[in-house]
């Protein structure tokens, strides 16, 4: 690129050095001065002694124009359009000096002292009208013109697509863009020297088509061609090119355009109809009915198997509305299932009779979607299924799983019944042997004591009266044990049969405790046991029977004081719930197993406890449940074996 004044600059020039060697040099360096505020302009001569630059270019370098020298300049770092530095030597105020001629449009770069790099055009010029031989140098910045040309040069790389411009036959490139070389796998320059490249990778099957391209463009007529090509590497693309004829004095003189690759659309478009090919296979083969009706309910297209089950042709059933095929009793319910998927974008599933020729109704099952087309439906696509002969499957089936879950309820029934009568009578069987066994057990150890000792006391008159005492202490002992077991018999039959009822009263639950407390008094002692009591410094009054609570908590006691060991505690606790009475009875002996506690309120069970001699025929915590059960409260007992156990009542206020 030429500066503007380039030209008037080099002719003033001319004019100062044709002064002869009248002039001085001090002369000279006056002259020089006329450019000061002007373009930026060094001044040399040919032995490279003489410097004059003018502020300007001093500015440039920012230092003074009498600072800047040959040793300035040749310290400073110049670069060519290819970022390769220029050795000092290169540069053209000093090839022009020795060379003796003019050279023109060097580009150089310069850094600054800021780091702000400028592009200029130097242009050195020779004056030989004297003797001595000057150079003048003008500096253009380009700096802008640079800028934009790199942004032009980056823009036209990145694009894939290839820009050219060519002559009106397509065969002369005046330019092609370097996307030519991944579009034909040659560069441009080979492009431009060999105009038949581009032509030649063409696949003769196509070429008609490009001549035909090219006829319509010297006609001065836009055209394009879509072919396929074989790069250098003989790899094949398919390519879209286009061009727009350019005139000049009414006649095309060249032509512009692009060259684009479009093999993967060429892919795309292949798949697709192949997809649409199967696609219509996969319709008219299907078993289903699969029709499009349009935006305002009639059919489009219908599948040629699904019209044949409704006795129909495809072309008999386009161009009618859907709701001449349905029921006048299901045009609502359509209506509705149309409503619905108008307003869904997602699938709706609805079922219809849909009348075939003969106005037999044939039940499908439609699966429907909205046709969208820019967001507004154009229509609907559904598939229907019949499902007529599955409707009626299902209802046999329906109906025989109703019998047969009615069937095996009742055999359910009938099973469990005897499987309970079975258990019922081990149950009784079981309970009958342990009930004999446990009162023959509990009546002939207390008879064998009465009747040894009165056989004793009838037979040997000499007995003192200290033995006769002890032997009828201990028949009357062993009469009471008797007593007491029969008694625990015939109350437990009169508790269990209902013949007795609760006599209740309103009772202070603490005194009822502390009266059973009181009357365990020696025999805690007796264990050496520890007994510690958490009651409420208040009455606290329920309605109940105070004899049968008496027994309840006589016979937890009891069992609480027969197992814990001599040491051990008992604790009696009593909470107040409002509506509930809690008490507790803690014992820290030597628990009940596990596996007992589920039959510990069962009639006759007795805990098996290794080691501990068990009397009592059994009763005792039966008849404890039936009586708390009586009074509408409930009992339950928590021990470990070795731990303790822990029988919590809650009764009714």
């Amino acid at each position: 690129m030429k500066p503007k004044n380039a030209k008037k600059n080099k002719e003033s020039a001319s004019r100062i050095a044709s002064k002869g060697n009248t002039k001085s040099k001090k002369e000279i360096i006056e002259v020089g001065d006329i450019f000061a505020a002007a373009t930026p302009i060094l001044i040399t001569d040919s032995v490279q002694n003489f410097i004059k630059a003018n502020k300007p270019l001093a500015d440039i370098f920012d230092t003074k124009p009498n600072k800047l020298t040959y040793n300035f300049l040749n310290e400073e770092i110049f670069f060519a359009s290819n970022n390769k530095k220029i050795a000092f030597e290169e540069l053209p105020f000093i090839r022009a000096a020795k060379e003796k001629t003019n050279i023109t449009n060097f580009e150089i770069k310069i850094t600054d002292q800021h780091g702000v790099q400028k592009w200029f055009l130097i242009n050195s010029f020779v004056s030989k009208k004297t003797k001595e031989i000057f150079v003048y140098s003008f500096f253009v910045e380009v700096t802008r013109q640079k800028e934009i040309q790199n942004i032009y040069n980056e823009t036209i790389s990145s694009i894939t697509t290839v820009l050219y411009s060519t002559s009106p036959d397509g065969t002369n490139y005046n330019f092609v863009s370097e996307a030519v070389r991944s579009v034909f796998g040659y560069s441009p320059e080979d492009v431009y020297k060999y105009k038949n490249k581009i032509l030649r990778s063409i696949v003769p099957a196509y070429f008609k088509d490009f001549k035909n391209f090219i006829h319509t463009l010297k006609q001065g007529k836009e055209a394009a061609v879509e072919y396929k090509l074989r790069d250098r590497f003989g790899k094949e693309h398919w390519v879209r090119h286009t061009g727009t004829p350019i005139f000049k004095n009414g006649e095309v003189s060249r032509v512009v355009g692009i060259i684009q690759d479009i093999t993967e659309e060429k892919n795309t478009q292949l798949k697709l109809t192949n997809s649409e090919e199967r696609f219509r296979m996969l319709i008219d083969t299907a078993d289903d009915l699969i029709f499009i009706l349009n935006g305002f309910g009639y059919f489009s297209m219908v599948n040629k198997s699904g019209a044949t089950t409704l006795g129909y042709m495809p072309e008999e059933m386009i161009g009618r509305h859907f709701l001449e095929f349905v029921d006048k009793d299901e045009e609502k319910k359509v209506a509705e299932a149309f409503t619905k998927i108008l307003e869904s974008s997602g699938i709706t599933i609805f079922e219809v009779n849909i009348l075939d020729r003969f106005d037999k109704p044939v039940l499908f099952e439609i699966h429907a979607r909205p046709v969208l087309a820019d967001g507004i439906v154009s229509g609907m696509l559904s598939i229907g299924r019949n499902i007529t002969r599955r409707k009626s499957d299902e209802q046999k089936i329906k109906e025989l799983n109703a019998k047969l879950i009615e069937a095996n309820r009742i055999i359910s029934i009938e099973r469990e019944r005897a499987r309970h009568k079975i258990t019922v009578l081990e149950e009784l069987n079981k309970l009958k042997s342990e009930f004999i066994s446990n009162v023959s057990h509990e009546l002939r150890t207390p008879l064998a004591s009465i009747v040894g000792f009165a056989e004793t006391i009838y037979f040997d008159l000499d007995l003192s009266k200290d033995t006769l005492k002890e032997f009828s202490s201990i028949i009357l002992t062993e009469g009471r044990r008797l007593a007491k077991l029969i008694n625990d018999l015939l109350d437990f039959s009169k508790l269990e049969s209902g013949e007795e009822e609760l006599q209740k009263d309103n009772i202070d639950i603490t005194e009822v405790l502390e009266k059973v407390l009181l009357s365990f008094e020696q025999n805690i002692k007796d264990k050496n046991l520890i007994l510690s009591k958490e009651f409420l410094n208040r009455e606290i009054i329920i309605n109940a029977d105070r004899e049968r609570l008496k027994k309840v908590f006589s016979n937890i006691l009891s069992n609480a004081i027969k197992f814990t060991n001599s040491g051990g505690r008992i604790s009696v606790f009593i909470h107040d719930f409002g509506k509930e009475i809690e008490v507790a009875i803690s014992d820290t002996g030597i628990g009940i197993p596990e596996k007992d506690l589920p039959n510990l309120f069962q009639k006759f069970g007795k805990v098996t406890r290794p080691g501990a001699l068990l009397t009592g025929a059994g009763f005792g915590l039966v008849s404890t449940k039936q009586i708390i059960d009586l009074h509408k409260g409930f009992i339950k007992v928590r021990s470990e074996e070795d731990k303790g156990t822990t029988f919590i009542i809650r009764l009714p206020r």
